[in-house]
């Protein structure tokens, strides 16, 4: 099987149906992955359907490289609605259901309706099932992907929700490969509200590269470029936690309070102490990086295996919670992942309450009775399971600090740091690239996307910005000069890696390790069809433009929506960092420009013909929005 065949799977869970469809009109617009899911999801979402509607789509999308040996082609994105905001809901995760899935001759997965029981859906190749399963009702998932292959037999990958996905908590993910979480969009959520608790995926086919000779020459380029560079060489010894420190000055402590955190926390939580507790490590399909960490956790009654901590578990649990000691963090990543809770918001709405609780804004008879103290990890556990089950103060906080401030009121709103809806992870004070990248994200708020620190990109030579950027310098973290053009490549970069499934780590924002030209020539010889890097660029913008149409359709998105949290502006940190409002302004009208937008950031007719995408103007206008 080529590389650009395969079948598109639509299955109505309502019916218990499924079809098959042809791949190719989807490649020769979007190639595969997050570029395919948009597309349909722009097309067949219905306006004014609710993300927990039946009739509301699902879409899986493995990237198109998928099933190779291309580095790090892994990725599989999950798209819906996101139901913080009603806007585009969109996840990507590593492990191997990507491969399993390309393997079975798979490229995507569109699921609508709801089943009438729990039920999980086999692909075994051709053959698809889907199977009831009550007795997986609230599992984690560690029990779910053991009591499915227990009945289906080894070899398969899955996917699946914990209790917090059936729960339809908001901050609900989908854990992949066991440890590998698809989150930030309650995508668990609404796996939740289609009854569907997991799939799993077995694949024998062979993916038939173009042109191998090529292609192994441009594997074993990039594999030489990865092994190479020295920020590389520290993820593959420490994994994805491997930075010379947990932070430098900017972190989320105590719930963004803009001060810096104490010496001794930072000393705690170094790499070196993490790594001590190492004990082996995994890699995803085809992935030379291998950052997927094992560490043994040991307590008085237990013994843990906590796989793929990431980097903002410990800004997460370690400064904006005070959790001090690396098991501490580790065993509460474990839970995330164990009830299928999204870490970030999680963090971010208990610290919310801590804040609050601190601030006499709530008291114990809203919390149950509970004591929230800063730095107690037990608490951390406990609210992790109320969260996840709804249970008692979990209720409350089971859909972010945005709606549970709402309830509560008496000036909680002010504690509340979202983004659209969305809790947010990242700073914002002191790099205006990074604070732009995550303020447009048409996801609601997140770096994976355009965010970008300037310091990553130092060292290049002037040869390469200009090439890349078009500039000759890369400015200070705290100038607003050029960043415009730094995120908008680093979001058409982002997207189209998610088309072809390989994952962002093999560049990481720096200028050391993949470029453009790397990918394109990877894709080029696997599909015999010439890709340059700027094809692969306006692919990314393509994808970025239709997320945006998706907002601006559905929401009424427009350029209110692409401000950072007031905090920023006006709460500096350490005193001497925050964002300038009218600066901050300036640079949005030059990103819109950039991507040829309007200045309400609405994609132009033009631009929209340019792309070949004139349906999106179409669609708009059909619903009474007028472009310009």
């Amino acid at each position: 099987m080529r590389v650009t065949e395969g079948k598109l799977i639509r299955i109505n869970l309502s019916k218990y149906e499924y079809t098959f469809e042809e791949f190719k009109k989807y490649y020769e617009m979007f190639l595969g992955g997050r570029g395919v899911n948009q597309y349909i999801l722009f097309n067949e979402t219905l306006v004014g359907t609710s993300c927990f509607d039946p009739a509301n789509p699902l879409a899986i999308g493995a990237g198109l490289l998928c099933g190779t040996e291309a580095p790090g082609a892994s990725r599989i994105s999950i798209d819906s609605r996101n139901p913080f905001n009603g806007g585009i809901g969109s996840a990507n995760a590593g492990g191997n259901f990507g491969y399993e899935m390309r393997r079975a001759g798979i490229t995507n997965i569109v699921i609508t309706g709801r089943a009438e029981e729990l039920c999980y859906i086999v692909i075994d190749d051709d053959h698809v099932r889907i199977v009831k399963c009550p007795e997986l009702r609230f599992k984690t998932v560690s029990e779910t992907n053991k009591l499915i292959r227990e009945r289906e037999g080894e070899g398969f990958e899955i996917l699946c929700i914990g209790p917090a996905g059936e729960n339809l908590v908001y901050s609900s993910s989908v854990i992949v490969s066991g440890s590998r979480s698809a989150s930030r969009c309650g995508q668990g959520a609404i796996f939740g509200s289609k009854n569907l608790k997991a799939i799993a995926v077995r694949g024998t086919k062979t993916l038939e590269i173009a042109n191998p000779e090529a292609f192994n020459k441009a594997v074993e380029n990039c594999v030489d470029k990865l092994y190479r560079d020295e920020f590389n060489k520290r993820r593959m010894k420490y994994g994805v936690y491997c930075y010379d420190a947990p932070w430098d000055i900017e972190t989320p402590y105590k719930n963004f309070s803009g001060e810096v955190p104490p010496e001794e926390l930072k000393r705690k939580l170094m790499p070196e102490e993490f790594y001590s507790l190492k004990v082996g490590n995994k890699r995803c399909k085809s992935c030379p990086i291998g950052c997927w960490a094992i560490y043994e956790v040991v307590n008085e009654r237990e013994k843990l295996y906590v796989e793929a901590l990431q980097g903002n578990s410990i800004h997460n649990f370690g400064a904006k919670i005070g959790l001090s000691e690396p098991k501490d963090v580790l065993k509460a990543h474990f839970l995330c992942n164990e009830y299928g809770l999204d870490e970030d918001v999680t963090a971010n709405v208990i610290a919310w309450a801590i804040d609050c609780y601190q601030k006499k804004i709530i008291n114990d008879s809203i919390t149950g009775g509970l004591k929230l103290e800063w730095g107690d990890p037990k608490l951390v556990y406990e609210l992790i399971e109320k969260i996840a089950y709804r249970k008692g103060f979990g209720e409350l906080l089971s859909e972010g600090c945005l709606k549970a401030s709402k309830k509560v009121g008496g000036g909680s709103e002010m504690l509340c740091v979202n983004l659209n809806g969305n809790d947010l992870f990242e700073c914002l004070w002191t790099s205006v690239a990074w604070a732009l990248g995550v303020a447009v994200s048409p996801r609601g708020g997140t770096h994976t996307r355009g965010g970008v620190i300037e310091e990553r990109l130092k060292g290049a030579s002037v040869e390469t910005l200009i090439k890349l950027f078009g500039i000759t310098a890369i400015e200070e973290p705290q100038s607003y000069t050029n960043k415009e053009k730094l995120v908008v490549y680093m979001e058409r970069v982002n997207a189209a890696l998610d088309c072809l499934g390989i994952c962002m780590f093999t560049h990481n924002s720096r200028l050391t390790m993949l470029l453009p030209e790397d990918y394109a020539n990877l894709l080029t010889s696997a599909v015999g069809r010439e890709y340059t890097a700027y094809d692969l660029l306006l692919l990314g913008e393509k994808v970025q433009t239709i997320e945006r149409a998706y907002n601006i359709l559905h929401i009424g998105w427009s350029r209110r929506n692409d401000i950072p949290p007031e905090i920023f502006f006006s709460r500096p940190l350490a005193g001497k960092y925050c964002l300038n409002r009218e600066q901050y302004q300036v640079l949005l009208d030059k990103y819109y420009e950039h991507h040829c937008w309007d200045r309400n950031g609405y994609p132009k007719k033009s631009t929209l013909k340019s792309f070949g995408l004139e349906f999106i103007g179409q669609k708009l206008e059909e619903n009474g929005i007028i472009l310009g």
